[in-house]
C-alpha cells in the first residue's frame, strides 16, 4: 500500500536544539507496520545548518518514531506481550490479523517501553523535590512493599534475583461496596507501582518514596505503611516515611499463629490447632496483642519441651506489637491487610516472568516488570494517549552501558 501525504506542514524556521536555520534536503520513503498492515509513505528530510540535526516533520505530525511500528501497533503488541510470551504474540497477530512480524521485534519494542518507564522512575527518584505532577488533598495514602524472586541468566547458569515491588494508592483509588452477607469488599481501581530488580534496597527505597510523593505523600492527612515483619521494610518506613502509621499485615500476623500451632500439634490435628489458634486470633482482632503475648509467655513457662515455636512467636509479636492495634485501625477505616502487594507479586512477576522454562536477561526482566506494572495500574490507554512514541523508541538503549 502506497501513501503519499501532500499535506503542507508548517516548517519551523529554526532548529529546536540550537536555533539554527533548517533546510529541506530530500524526500525519503518509509515503511511502517500498522494494524492495517504495512504502509509506505514519503516524508521530507530536513537538516539544521547549525548543529546538523535531522528533522522529519511528517513523522512528528503522525506521532511516529524511527521504529517501524505505528503508535497504535506498538501499543497493541506491547499490551499483548506483557501477558504472553513474545513467540505467542507473533502467532496471535498472524492468526487474528494476518500480520507477520518477528518475535524479536515484539520483544525489542516492549523492552524499550519498559526501559524508558524504569529510567524515568530512577531519574525522578534522584530529585523527588522537583516533582510537580502530584496528587493533592489526599485523606489516606497506603504504601505496601514486598519481594519476589526472578530467574535471571547469570555467568554460571540460572540465578534467582529478588525483585522488590511496591504499590502506592490513596483513598480515592478505592471502591468499596457491601456484599449480601454484610461483608465489606474493597477494590483498588487505580494504583502506582515501584520496582527494582537486583539493584539493592537503597535504590528501591528512593523509587518507592518518589512514587509516594506523586500519589500525594506530602498532602495526605494519614499515611499507612502496610507490610510484613521484615526488618528491611521496617527500616524503609523509618527512613523514608517517618510520619506514617506502620501496620503489620493482618494475614501475616495470623499466619504466624497457624505456623506455631502446626509445630506444636502437627498440621493433621486440625481440632487441636483450631482450638489453640482461634482464641488468640480473636484477641489479636480486638487489638489485645499484649494479652496474647502474656498468654504465649505463660505457655512457654509451663511447657517442658518444644518451646522454640512459642519463643519465636513471642519475639515476632513483641517486635511488632506497636503495629498490631487492629481494632483501632479498623475503627479509623484503614486497611489492615497487605493483600494488594501479595497479589501484585503474583500477577506481575509470577504469571509472566516465572512460567515453565523461562529465563531472562536482567535488563529485559526489569523492563518487562515496569511495562506490565504500567498496564496493571489501570491507566494504560491514558498513558499511550499522552506519551510520545519517539521518546521511547528513538533513543539508543543505555542499559547495556548501565549494566557494565
Amino acid at each position: 500500500m502506497s501513501l503519499i501525504n501532500k499535506k503542507k506542514l508548517f516548517i519551523k524556521k529554526n532548529c529546536c536544539r540550537c536555533g539554527g536555520t533548517i533546510n529541506r534536503k530530500s524526500t525519503e520513503k518509509k515503511v511502517i507496520q500498522s494494524m492495517l498492515g504495512r504502509i509506505i509513505y514519503h516524508r521530507g528530510r530536513y537538516h539544521c545548518q547549525g548543529c546538523g540535526k535531522t528533522h522529519y516533520f511528517l513523522d512528528e505530525e503522525f506521532e511516529l518514531s524511527r521504529s517501524k511500528a505505528s503508535k497504535r501497533f506498538a501499543k497493541s503488541i506491547t499490551g499483548l506481550a506483557v501477558f504472553m510470551p513474545f513467540a505467542e504474540v507473533k502467532k496471535q497477530l498472524y492468526t487474528l490479523l494476518n500480520i507477520t512480524i518477528s518475535a524479536t521485534f515484539i520483544e525489542q519494542t516492549t523492552v524499550r517501553i519498559g526501559e524508558k518507564l524504569w529510567l524515568d522512575a530512577e531519574k525522578i527518584s534522584q530529585r523527588p523535590y522537583e516533582i510537580t505532577d502530584k496528587e493533592t488533598d489526599v485523606d489516606t495514602l497506603y504504601i505496601e512493599a514486598d519481594g519476589a524472586m526472578v530467574p535471571i541468566i547469570g555467568d554460571n547458569g540460572i540465578e534467582y534475583k529478588e525483585n522488590k515491588l511496591g504499590i502506592v494508592f490513596n483513598d480515592r483509588d478505592i471502591v468499596q461496596k457491601t456484599k449480601k452477607d454484610g461483608k465489606i469488599e474493597r477494590k483498588i481501581i487505580h494504583k502506582q507501582f515501584a520496582s527494582s530488580l537486583g539493584d539493592g534496597v537503597e535504590n528501591f527505597k528512593k523509587i518507592l518514596f518518589s512514587t509516594a510523593v506523586q500519589k500525594g505523600y506530602y498532602s495526605s492527612k494519614t499515611v499507612v505503611f502496610l507490610s510484613d515483619g521484615a526488618a528491611w521494610l521496617a527500616k524503609c518506613r523509618d527512613e523514608y516515611f517517618p510520619k506514617s502509621i506502620r501496620i503489620l499485615d493482618w494475614y501475616h500476623a495470623v499466619e504466624h499463629l497457624w505456623h506455631t500451632a502446626f509445630q506444636l500439634y502437627g498440621d493433621r490435628d486440625t481440632v487441636a490447632c483450631d482450638s489453640w489458634v482461634n482464641p488468640l486470633k480473636e484477641l489479636l482482632w480486638e487489638g489485645k496483642v499484649e494479652e496474647v503475648i502474656s498468654i504465649i509467655n505463660d505457655e512457654i513457662l509451663s511447657k517442658k519441651g518444644n518451646q522454640k515455636p512459642l519463643i519465636e512467636l513471642r519475639g515476632y509479636y513483641t517486635s511488632n506489637q506497636d503495629a498490631m492495634k487492629y481494632k483501632e485501625y479498623r475503627e479509623n477505616g484503614w486497611c489492615i491487610g497487605s493483600g494488594s502487594i501479595e497479589s501484585a507479586n503474583k500477577y506481575i512477576i509470577t504469571q509472566r516472568l516465572k512460567q515453565s522454562g523461562m529465563k531472562w536477561k536482567k535488563e529485559n526482566a526489569n523492563a518487562m516488570i515496569w511495562a506490565r506494572g504500567k498496564y496493571c495500574e489501570n491507566n494504560w490507554d491514558e498513558f499511550w494517549k499522552t506519551m510520545k512514541l519517539a521518546d521511547y523508541l528513538d533513543k539508543k538503549s543505555p542499559l547495556n552501558k548501565k549494566a557494565a
